[in-house]
């Protein structure tokens, strides 16, 4: 049998489609890897300092959550108290502070009318939408200007009672 028979032969091509079908699988595998670290990486990034931002009353270990509500990492509600573009320091309503992280394509508003970026100053209400990344900022879909809350901001903490003005909202605002 000769060399060019042997090419052209069965059992050789169902060797070459063999390997061609290993190196497919493999290839597969080795992006799966990848995507998988990737994956990996954020979520340990994020374990590091998730509760460093979003909760001032964390306390550790799973136990420490047991019967409290989880904090809420995809949005916010509160005072902006410093602003340099495009990061946003927010007050949350338990004086917590979060990073907003404004993105080109992050929408703004006030009522129907749409804003830039450069029209949001300190002291405003802002609703901010978004999701959490690696670096524990709350990157922003939509952030929504609001009039402030009546009464004293930050809103009082769970089991307080809000100033006498807001008496007849008290369950919306207490938990």
């Amino acid at each position: 049998m000769e060399i060019k028979d042997f090419l052209r032969s069965k059992v050789f091509k169902q060797i070459i489609c063999t390997i061609g079908s290993l190196i497919v699988l493999l290839i597969v595998f080795r992006a799966g890897m990848f995507v998988g670290h990737r994956r990996a990486s954020f979520s340990y990034g994020m374990g590091d300092n998730y509760y460093k931002v979003f909760d001032k009353n964390h306390r550790e270990g799973f136990m420490g959550m047991m019967g409290e509500d989880f904090p809420n990492a995809h949005g916010t509600a509160g005072r902006i108290i410093k602003v340099e573009l495009p990061i946003l320091i927010i007050e949350d309503r338990d004086g917590t502070e979060k990073t907003v992280l404004i993105k080109e394509n992050t929408s703004i508003k006030k009522d129907k009318d749409d804003l830039k970026s450069a029209d949001l100053k300190a002291d405003d209400f802002a609703v901010i939408i978004g999701s959490p990344n690696n670096k524990s900022q709350i990157e922003a879909t939509l952030i929504r200007l609001l009039p402030p809350p009546p009464g004293d901001f930050p809103f009082p903490g769970p089991g307080k009672l809000p100033p006498p003005e807001l008496l007849p909202m008290a369950p919306a605002i207490i938990k």
